[in-house]
């Protein structure tokens, strides 16, 4: 069962992810910023990180780049989710290695949970 840790300052959409992982068979851990997301990461290492962007404390850019800084974490997945359409944004989240970038208003919770599937698959083998 993949464990996914989900950092998300807002309450309402911190839940509704949970709600819709866990329905379909992940196991979640959640914190409400950056802060709370490197001490649980610490913790226990998940398989994916759903990471928001605008958060208190430490943004989820600064948290990625924090991430990044550890070996064990480089090729983390993460897919990196936020209300700011900022392109200078997307492109600070793609150099550190987002797997996937969503602008919140632009998803739904069907597209999102493919795209989480997505990015837990194993790379296929090089021919």
């Amino acid at each position: 069962m993949h464990k996914i840790l989900v950092v998300d300052d807002m309450p309402a959409s911190r839940e509704a992810l949970v709600r819709a992982l866990r329905h379909e068979g992940y196991q979640t851990q959640v914190a409400r910023n950056g802060v709370e997301g490197m001490v649980k990461l610490k913790a226990e290492t998940p398989d994916l990180v759903l990471l928001d962007q605008m958060m208190p404390e430490v943004d989820g850019l600064t948290f990625l780049t924090g991430l990044r800084r550890f070996p064990k974490w480089k090729q983390l997945p993460v897919i990196m989710f936020t209300g700011n359409q900022n392109k200078t944004n997307y492109a600070q989240a793609q150099n550190l290695g987002v797997v996937d970038y969503l602008i919140k208003a632009n998803f739904t919770l069907p597209e999102l949970l493919d795209r989480v599937r997505k990015a837990l698959k194993p790379a296929a083998p090089a021919l």
